[in-house]
């Protein structure tokens, strides 16, 4: 069976195509830059990888053809027709309570995710353009499943997810934590776990989703008890872009003096805080990190800044769960950057926790143990596969 994952990005479209239940990777890519002058292609099948940048794809409708057309071609397709993909997944970030388990889409569906458009207001229009677009390019011959990031925070319990405001907002809006990245801590527990040879059920783990979008979880006997997102994923940890958490008194005080509105905060909180916000300059890690190194003040105060913030949630989540039997690293400053690994873990030294400094600094070695054997945590880095995990449940879906 092929199941089409599609994860849409309001420039960009990434896709993978599995055999299922083979867990196979028959073709993978992604289209950048939709709706600009030149597209950056890439298209990778077992017999080699074909790159373009000089095509230009104007929209999603557009962008999902041409994956269909290559996926199709004589050449260097993997399909004869279209026809031969099953069912499509796609990742939708956030629809509240509205939904507690993943699902087929249906116009109903459809319609929930356009009315929670503003609860995540960064994800849902491209995710929700992706499913409109593959419902029409495909036809109703194929199922279209919506994989929701926030389902795996769903038992959380109400003092973790209620917010100090009056109760009634959340009896009227639903205001209350939510979470996301919850299709990369599916993945994550689960790796991690077999890493250390022990059942996620028995254990409590500490995972940490660091990238662009950057949170924390604790995860108690296979539960999320609470995580760092909240209501938005604005909430939580210092991001590339984002905030984290702030005092709420601060916004209507810079709507003061700013003499701006709901929506120019808004695009504050989201768009121009977090590391490129400290920094003043970057909001990529590669350059935060190179700027550590050379000595720059202001990639210093952002990567301080940022370890610090994880380092109190770790703490918090310690005493949470009244202890932690593991400590898992994951997206792409979790996997890629030892230097922040190095940064969060030091001082750490009531939970025992020692790194192994060889192989922390090894990023070439992928998924591994970083702890030493004299640590009294184990601490991991898990590689991520949140398609894998998207086709699982799409297929198990669409078998029952």
């Amino acid at each position: 069976m092929n199941i089409l994952i599609i994860n849409s990005g309001s420039t960009s479209i990434k896709f993978k195509l599995y055999k299922m239940p083979d867990e196979v990777v028959v073709a993978s890519g992604k289209i950048e830059n939709i709706g600009f002058d030149k597209s950056i292609i890439s298209f990778v099948t077992k017999t080699g990888t074909e790159k373009q940048d000089d095509i230009p794809i104007t929209d999603h409708r557009a962008g999902l053809n041409f994956i269909i057309d290559k996926l199709t071609n004589s050449a260097i397709g993997v399909i004869k027709d279209k026809k031969e993909i099953h069912a499509v997944g796609h990742r939708v970030v956030n629809v509240g309570d509205r939904i507690n388990s993943h699902t087929i889409i249906n116009n109903k569906i459809v319609n929930i995710i356009r009315d929670c458009i503003d609860l995540a207001p960064l994800h849902n229009p491209p995710e929700l353009t992706g499913i409109e677009v593959s419902i029409d390019v495909f036809g109703k011959d194929t199922l279209n499943v919506a994989i929701f990031d926030n389902i795996f925070h769903k038992n959380m319990p109400p003092h973790s997810f209620l917010y100090g405001i009056p109760y009634e907002y959340y009896e009227k809006y639903h205001i209350r934590k939510y979470g996301f990245h919850g299709i990369a801590y599916t993945y994550m527990v689960g790796r991690g776990s077999e890493l250390i040879g022990k059942d996620s059920k028995d254990i409590k783990i500490i995972a940490l989703m660091l990238g662009g979008g950057s949170s924390i979880t604790a995860v108690k006997n296979g539960i999320s008890i609470d995580t760092s997102m909240g209501f938005t994923p604005a909430e939580g940890l210092i991001m590339s872009t984002r905030s984290g958490d702030i005092d709420p008194a601060i916004l209507p005080y810079l709507m003061i003096k700013e003499n701006i509105g709901a929506k120019e905060i808004d695009n504050i909180i989201n768009k121009e805080s977090g590391i490129l916000g400290l920094s003043k300059k970057y909001s990529d890690f590669v350059n935060i990190q190179k700027g550590v190194r050379d000595k720059d003040s202001d990639c210093i105060r952002a990567f301080e800044s940022y370890c610090y913030r994880i380092k109190k949630y770790i703490g918090a989540y310690t005493a949470v769960m009244d202890g932690v039997d593991l400590i898992i690293f994951g997206g792409g400053i979790g996997e890629n950057s030892s230097m922040a690994r190095e940064r969060i873990l030091s001082d750490l030294n009531f939970l025992g926790i020692k790194l192994d400094k060889k192989i922390n600094d090894n990023n070439s070695r992928g998924e591994r143990l970083i702890s030493s054997s004299s640590s009294r945590v184990p601490v991991c880095v898990v590689k991520l596969d949140e398609e894998l995990i998207m086709a699982k449940e799409t297929y198990n879906l669409i078998r029952r």
